[in-house]
């Protein structure tokens, strides 16, 4: 079984090198033809570029180098085994904490929401392109440029899953702090009471794994919630250290593509493979990853913070 395990973990590795290879090759490819691609689709020559044209050039040419940065420092961690002690770390989590968190529908949305803003208008896109330019340099072109946009989305498709589940962990362990903290009020009110429920108020296992609103709160329910916030918190900023250039990278480049793609259509001079339902498209898919990345953080830091500073005191 051991030698089985390290067969597929060298296998993947092999595979992740080759995909990494794959995509440095096909990022310079859109760099090095991005001029040449733009003055086909523009029907310009290649030596008299317009204003629009430069500035349309310089989505895929972003896109491809924004790809490759992210693509190198994923493969650096993950060359580093830093995504493996993530994950062995949420295992531990879960093995010494089980809260049961589930999360499945939200990732189950965003998985759906990215796919059908992404994939139906790049096929279209690709298809008219096939039909009207009839370049197959360009197709690839396009076809590399539209697995490069993919492959950034599925680096925050995995950013939104773990960041969701540390959200929802965070929301369980305020819930508990809640629940503590109104214990307390009430231990201070009827202390006789809640002493006598305390002694004879066990969990079946003869542990006390939480407080309720019926026992005396202890030291050690504090402690507990102190080293679970503590170890959700260092998750957090695990998390901030994958994924912090890659999503600054990512939102930058979002930005770029709007305003791209607002300014082609403001100053449209072609009819080349394209069509006025794309920028509305493309702009809700912009939308759509900004404001999805933004508010995933924007709660999970808001759950840190609501209960945080008197946990760790």
């Amino acid at each position: 079984m051991f030698k089985f395990k390290a067969f597929v973990g060298r296998g993947r590795q092999v595979i992740d090198v080759l995909c990494t290879f794959m995509v440095i090759v096909a990022c310079l490819f859109n760099i090095a033809l991005s001029p040449y691609c733009m003055c086909v689709m523009e029907s310009c020559h290649e030596h008299d570029l317009t204003v629009l044209v430069r500035v349309k050039t310089v989505m895929p040419q972003t896109v491809a180098v924004v790809c490759l940065v992210i693509q190198a420092k994923t493969m650096f961690h993950s060359a580093n085994g830093e995504f493996r002690e993530y994950e062995d770390r949420a295992r531990e989590y879960d093995a010494c904490f089980p809260d049961r968190v589930g999360g499945a529908y939200f990732v189950a949305f965003i998985l759906s929401a990215y796919v059908v803003t992404i994939l139906p208008i790049n096929a279209y896109r690709l298809y008219l392109i096939h039909r009207d330019v009839r370049d197959h340099t360009v197709t690839a072109f396009f076809v590399l440029m539209y697995l490069q946009n993919m492959c950034t989305c599925s680096m925050e498709i995995h950013y939104l899953a773990r960041c969701s589940r540390l959200y929802r962990r965070f929301c369980r362990i305020n819930e508990d702090m809640s629940t503590l903290k109104l214990a307390t009020v009430a231990a201070n009110r009827y202390p006789s009471v809640l002493l006598q429920q305390s002694v004879n108020g066990r969990d079946d296992d003869g542990r006390r794994r939480g407080t309720t609103s019926g026992t005396s709160p202890t030291a050690g329910d504090v402690e507990l919630l102190r080293m679970r916030h503590q170890c959700v918190r260092d998750a957090v900023g695990d998390l901030n250290d994958l994924y912090g250039v890659q999503l600054l990278l990512s939102l930058c480049i979002l930005c770029l593509m709007t305003v791209i793609d607002t300014y082609g259509e403001m100053f449209h001079k072609y009819s080349l493979a394209i069509s006025q339902a794309f920028l509305y498209v493309w702009l809700t898919h912009y939308s759509f990853r900004l404001f999805a990345i933004v508010l995933t953080t924007h709660f999970t830091m808001k759950q840190v913070f609501l209960y945080g500073f008197s946990v760790c005191e």
